[in-house]
């Protein structure tokens, strides 16, 4: 049975500082999805490439651009700016993509693969699936969101997706609004069942709804639950024995 957890975390914002520091409280790991610009505040390159020493760092975009709402040219090019930008930020090849506000077409799927990344994030939640290839790329689905939900909006999530085994999910394991309970309850699941546990969310919303005790008492529990739920980054889903993010790249000028 194969069974592990992860967390990624969008949009680059400052704040991302503090989950680090919570995730390393634990001793949890994760990925960063990092947009090099936002209408919202962003990291510097400089604290973008601290984080990058600890922590696995995905693209998101050059400039947070929902790729639904503009031209295929422009689409590829934010995703392919966003891969090289980081790159020459970090050091390290960037292997991860994940789509603003998780929305895209098939056609994104293979601009992102063509640009030379190993897999992208989607928000499709109460997932707990292994990372499945489609269009030459891997898709790594989420289970909860760091925020609270009614009930309704995980349910159009699934259908959305036609994602029955999420939609059995719901029934079983969601609690409207209380997004800590029904992550625990996912979480066991997956210690019971197999799969993937995958925590998610935003750094600057986490702040805005005050979900900062929330999110440490499951961080703490993912902890406890280490010796049979290994703690992956997302990039490590798709290659369990690990993936090698230090590997170097072609120096380029800075930002």
């Amino acid at each position: 049975m194969i069974a592990s957890c992860t967390t990624s975390w969008d949009d680059g914002h400052p704040l991302d500082h503090r989950v680090a520091e919570l995730l390393a409280k634990y001793d949890l790991t994760g990925t960063f999805y990092v947009p090099i610009q936002n209408a919202r505040e962003v990291m510097t390159a400089q604290q973008i490439r601290e984080l990058s020493g600890n922590f696995e760092i995905g693209a998101h975009t050059a400039h947070h651009v929902v790729l639904t709402e503009v031209s295929a040219e422009i689409a590829e090019g934010e995703i392919n700016d966003s891969k090289r930008r980081l790159e020459d930020i970090t050091g390290s090849v960037c292997e991860g993509f994940c789509f603003p506000r998780g929305r895209l077409h098939r056609g994104h799927l293979h601009m992102v693969r063509r640009s030379g990344f190993r897999y992208a994030r989607t928000v499709e939640l109460l997932s707990t699936r292994l990372p499945a290839r489609r269009f030459g790329i891997y898709l790594i689905p989420t289970t909860v969101q760091v925020c609270p939900h009614r009930w309704t909006i995980y349910a159009r999530n699934g259908a959305k997706r036609l994602a029955l085994r999420s939609l059995r999910n719901l029934i079983l394991h969601a609690r409207s609004h209380d997004w800590p309970e029904t992550a625990r309850s996912m979480l066991r699941l997956v210690a019971r069942q197999g799969g993937v546990f995958h925590l998610w969310g935003h750094s600057w919303e986490i702040e805005k709804q005050q979900q900062w005790a929330g999110l440490d008492s499951v961080l703490r529990e993912m902890a406890e639950l280490r010796s049979s739920l290994p703690c992956l980054t997302n990039a490590s889903l798709i290659e369990p024995a690990g993936v090698d993010h230090s590997r170097s790249v072609p120096a380029r000028c800075e930002l």
